[in-house]
């Protein structure tokens, strides 16, 4: 049996994930007996996640086996009682905590390559599992060879290695491993996928579960294409999108797009963000509606730190500024910030006019007209020119002594004033 060490070269310090099921160990032992000429150094992970009796013996076992092979091995305990107390499925929560651990020493080991067992029918039992839990639209549907995590790469050399194989190697070689019988309970999702409802496919000889591989390289090569549509519109169509402070683009060119181009525009955008979760599809649905309704302003999405908005002809990521805008007397020349404008005023402004207020607006507040006796409201303003809510709520107004409205954001300055006060919009830039 032949496994696939493209991913590393001679010089590369590798890194491998045992469990101390068939899987892992047949790997290992693959690595030390057959393969020791395609690394420098090799060193083993092992999680114990405490929830079986036999883990204690596992790990000793592990612990036994790399000392007699001369590797090094690092064991990470992992308490999970948390999520078992609370009744919640362990899976997930699990594998969180494990590759937070595989982060962590990887980086700690200066590594270069993480090796995972997963094999062929693994493989299969992940693309069914996506398919029928619809998680198939935003990313594609299997696992790949190699991929990028953080500092280091996560490579399976087994991706193309049947699980029959396997056991015929562990059975040639005497592979010394341990069984997980919590892998035969089809309580938990994957298992039923793997016990139950794979082998009833193939037991037809109609069908053959194969043929998802099939279905994965299709399903790939489209959503590479999907990616690439994607990445033009950003580079293209999507103002400041380098700059995670304001990205914006417009509302009906994002409407002509295909409907799964508009989920990963959204998905690689959003990533920005740094948002705790992802935005599911359900929640991009009802976006969908509302981005092609007929509502002027909506509020699509809102955290303390983020705000994502539609406004008129715009669609709108920006920071939400949490800081409350308190109105600034002003006394003398100089430059003053407020949210994220700066407004400089030059020490000739007429003395008259001190002390100055910058605040928000007001309800009530006029302006007069330049070259004009007439006046119009600031809400006047803000609707001609299509201001958000968001950006109605921080843009400054100053104010003279005397109660006169001498600028309004950058939307407004009263002309005579336009030599002595100077205003900017760094959220812009």
């Amino acid at each position: 049996m032949e496994i696939n060490s493209e991913g590393w070269h001679s010089d590369s310090h590798i890194v491998v994930a045992v469990s101390t099921g068939i899987d892992s160990m047949v790997l290992l032992h693959q690595l030390i007996k057959h393969y020791s000429h395609s690394y420098k150094k090799i060193t083993c992970l092992h999680v114990n996640h405490g929830i079986r009796d036999i883990a204690t013996k596992e790990e000793q076992f592990i612990k036994q086996y790399c000392e007699q092979n001369n590797i090094e091995l690092f064991v990470y305990n992992l308490d999970l009682s948390h999520v078992i107390n609370a009744g919640n499925s362990i899976e997930t929560e699990a594998r969180t905590m494990r590759y937070g651990w595989f982060d962590i020493m990887m980086k700690r080991l200066n590594a270069d390559v993480l090796l995972t067992a997963h094999h062929l029918d693994d493989q299969i039992e992940t693309v069914f599992y996506r398919i029928m839990t619809g998680r198939s639209t935003r990313s594609k549907l299997g696992m790949e060879y190699k991929m990028r995590r953080n500092s280091y790469l996560i490579v399976r050399p087994f991706l193309n290695v049947t699980k029959n194989e396997i056991k015929y190697y562990q059975h040639e070689w005497q592979v010394p491993f341990y069984e997980d019988e919590t892998n035969k309970d089809n309580k938990y999702v994957r298992n039923d996928i793997r016990n139950r409802l794979l082998p009833e496919i193939d037991n037809n000889m109609h069908l053959s579960t194969h043929q998802l591989l099939k279905l994965k390289d299709w399903h790939d090569e489209q959503m590479d294409v999907i990616h690439q549509e994607a990445n033009h519109f950003i580079d293209k169509k999507v103002t400041n999108h380098h700059n995670i402070t304001k990205i914006v683009f417009s509302r009906n060119e994002f409407l002509e797009l295909r409907h799964g181009v508009k989920m990963i525009v959204l998905d690689k955008l959003t990533e920005k963000l740094a948002l705790e979760q992802p935005i599911s599809e359900k929640t991009y649905e009802v976006w969908f509606k509302q981005i092609a309704s007929n509502i002027a302003q909506c509020t699509l999405y809102a955290t303390d730190k983020w705000i994502i908005h539609i406004a008129y002809d715009k669609f709108i990521l920006m920071a939400n500024y949490e800081q409350a805008l308190s109105q600034i007397k002003v006394n003398e020349p100089g430059a003053y910030t407020f949210g994220h404008y700066t407004i400089e005023i030059i020490n000739i402004l007429p003395v008259e006019n001190y002390p100055l207020t910058i605040r928000t607006r007001q309800d009530g507040d006029k302006f007069q007209l330049n070259g004009d006796n007439g006046h119009k409201k600031v809400s006047r303003l803000f609707i001609d020119e299509k201001i958000i809510q968001q950006q109605r709520d921080e843009m400054p107004v100053i104010v003279n002594a005397k109660e006169e409205i001498l600028a309004v954001g950058t939307l407004f300055l009263k002309q005579k004033y336009n030599e002595f006060i100077l205003i900017r919009n760094v959220g812009e830039e």
